[in-house]
């Protein structure tokens, strides 16, 4: 047997017909190049050429002397980690820190360098 459909009262069907309906909101296209840049950061592919552009950076900020002596790392939340051979190369890349995250900074702004952490790697 047939299942009964309730009626709907006339009122009833009023008020739920001004009930305003939900839209849903259309299909939005990513941009090409969004995507393409979301897939070169997935696979890897700007770190590699990040590291050289910060490398290359860093030796012309601190000079040759100190850039031979030392070596720029990762970039965790906002620190860039930095490697010097002895105490002294430390003591002086420290000194000089403010200066040089303010040069990183203006340089490259996309890297978002907020400050150093100096580590010494070598025989202390």
């Amino acid at each position: 047997m047939p299942a009964k459909k309730n009626p709907v009262d006339p009122d009833e069907a009023f008020y739920l017909s001004q009930i305003p309906k939900q839209k849903t909101p259309p299909l939005e296209a990513s941009k090409v190049s969004k995507v393409l840049r979301q897939v070169i950061q997935r696979r890897g592919y700007a770190a590699v050429q990040s590291a050289d552009q910060l490398r290359v950076a860093w030796a012309e900020i601190v000079g040759p002397q100190l850039a031979r002596k030392s070596q720029v790392g990762k970039i965790v939340r906002g620190q860039l980690m930095v490697l010097a051979s002895d105490k002294v190369v430390a003591t002086e890349l420290e000194y000089g820190k403010s200066q040089t995250v303010r040069q990183l900074q203006a340089r490259h702004p996309e890297f978002s360098i907020r400050s150093l952490k100096i580590r010494v790697d070598g025989p202390q």
